[in-house]
């Protein structure tokens, strides 16, 4: 664990119930836009709202939140995200289908929903009602939830409602146990491939949504070229990688014939 991941879990243990406003309301598409809004929260909000954290600079904690994230998180940061965007198509499937309402029954079984517009939670550790206020609630797949659920009520803003995702029934050891795409091609290359396949992408953002440096990152990228999974075109004195079908149909399941297993494992 790195020594400048200490601020964070002071403040997780400073004994307050709950995360608080200013963690939830810097929910981003990116860390790096979440860490920005926190660090424009005066530093006084901040401690006051953190009960008595005492006193220590929102730089030093959003610097902690960044040391963390990459040294425990990045590495496994585009397997990660295969399961929360495996959870959210489920869960889109199922509205269109069935509506949001068995979407939200099907949360978890604790959760049930009634026709009277409440959400009931049968959990041990929850005493309570709360009202959305008319804001709404935004569900959350959580990949680090194990039980139970998470909800973040506020009062300027929907309610956050965190869950289990349904994408990892066995356990993240086991998926990754059974990857068949790592074993074939590796590790490394496996999380390029999918990376890419969230979107076509430049070098440069391939190596931040890897979190690697851009040599590495063009590494990976010539390789699976060289397999005929990804295509790379010049855009001005840029390249954008781009899937092939061939690796299209090897991310969704499809095979890789004989011929090209030998230059995709190089």
């Amino acid at each position: 664990m790195p020594l400048r991941a200490a601020p964070v879990f002071e403040l997780v243990n400073a004994g307050f119930k709950g995360v608080p406003d200013v963690l939830g309301e810097a929910a981003g598409r990116q860390l790096t836009d979440e860490l920005d809004t926190i660090l424009a929260v005066p530093n006084a909000a901040f401690v006051a709202e953190s009960c008595g954290a005492g006193t220590r600079e929102l730089r030093r904690f959003a610097d902690g939140v960044w040391a963390l994230f990459r040294a425990c998180i990045a590495p496994h940061w585009p397997d990660i995200q295969r399961h929360l965007q495996a959870d959210i198509a489920h869960r889109t499937r199922t509205a269109a289908e069935a509506g949001v309402g068995t979407v939200l029954n099907e949360l978890h079984p604790q959760l049930t929903w009634g026709d009277e517009g409440v959400l009931r939670y049968a959990g041990p550790t929850w005493d309570g009602t709360f009202g959305l206020g008319g804001r709404g609630i935004e569900l959350r797949p959580n990949f680090f939830l194990q039980s139970g659920v998470m909800a973040i009520p506020a009062e300027h803003r929907a309610t956050v409602l965190g869950y289990p995702i349904a994408a990892r029934p066995y356990g993240y050891a086991a998926a990754r146990q059974a990857d068949g795409l790592a074993s074939l091609i590796g590790s490394a290359r496996a999380r390029a491939l999918r990376a890419i396949g969230q979107g076509s992408c430049t070098t440069g953002q391939l190596a931040d949504r890897l979190r690697i440096t851009s040599p590495s990152a063009s590494s990976h990228a010539a390789t699976l070229r060289a397999a005929g999974v990804i295509t790379t075109e010049r855009e001005g004195r840029q390249v954008r990688h781009a899937l092939t079908p061939l690796g299209h149909d090897l991310l969704h399941g499809g095979g890789i014939p004989a011929g090209r297993q030998r230059a995709a494992r190089r």
